[in-house]
């Protein structure tokens, strides 16, 4: 089975994280904040379980150990984010969860393009990426449903910190893991090169490749795509901020209501 984009497939693995959420939000509606974070805490773990499985697959393939096989990617980050933003009850981690690992999911989820590059979907990179992108997202906005998530500007400001210096430190890392595994390319949070079939390689090709004390970048896209990471960071805080005040006024609306309801029979 083979993978191909904008076809009906795509679009139905497009909306299956709302399916998710409106399917899981109903189902563990009574449950109270303890379970919940436990049933997340196992959506969570399930990710991560595809993830070993999609990384030993790769490691049978090569016989060594590659940056692939490394989980710092942005969305392979955020199975762990997820768990231990259960498991602590961290604002910081779903903050970020919220603000970052999402929109990168949700991104990554329509502009597949390297699904095609699968001669068959049904392996475990194939599943890893379909699950574990979907469950990203779905699980993200479904905790944020069940009210698990809390961002002000101050947890904000934090997470774009954490991410900026995550962001600064995956250009050496990827620097050095080429060198350490070469000839195999290592690209954490994107910071060598834009995935293929996205809007950020007209940046990447904006400028140009620059080496300083032997790590090679390219500043224009580097600054870039920062700077789009944190406006997009913000723009899911504005988000959030949207959603609790839509929340916030439906809930007054039907207090209202059953109130002038309770008025009326007496």
């Amino acid at each position: 089975m083979t993978f191909e984009m904008w076809s009906p497939f795509h679009f139905f693995f497009m909306i299956s994280p709302f399916i998710f959420v409106l399917l899981f939000y109903f189902l563990f509606k009574r449950c109270n904040q303890k379970t919940l974070r436990l049933i997340g805490m196992g959506f969570s773990l399930i990710g991560i379980v595809l993830l070993v499985g999609r990384n030993v697959e790769i490691y049978y393939k090569v016989n060594q150990i590659i940056p692939e096989e490394i989980p710092l990617q942005i969305c392979h980050l955020a199975n762990f984010l997820l768990f231990f933003a259960f498991l602590l009850r961290s604002k910081i981690l779903f903050s970020i969860a919220f603000c970052f690992n999402l929109p990168a999911a949700m991104l990554s989820i329509v502009f597949a393009d390297s699904l095609t590059n699968y001669t068959t979907i049904l392996t475990w990179q194939g599943m890893a990426y379909l699950w574990g992108h979907m469950l990203i997202v779905g699980v993200v906005l479904w905790a944020y449903f069940n009210n698990l998530i809390h961002i002000n500007f101050k947890i904000l400001w934090k997470s774009a910190w954490i991410i900026t210096s995550m962001f600064l430190i995956s250009i050496v890392v990827n620097n050095l893991f080429m060198k350490w595994m070469s000839p195999y390319k290592s690209n954490y949070f994107y910071t060598i090169s834009p995935e293929k079939g996205t809007p950020l390689e007209i940046f990447y090709r904006m400028g140009k490749e620059t080496t300083i004390l032997g790590i090679h970048f390219n500043p224009i896209y580097i600054g870039t795509l920062l700077f789009i990471g944190l406006c997009v960071m913000f723009l899911f805080y504005a988000i959030y901020t949207l959603l609790n005040f839509l929340k916030i006024n439906t809930k007054y609306e039907m207090i209202t209501n059953i109130y002038k309801g309770g008025n009326t029979i007496t």
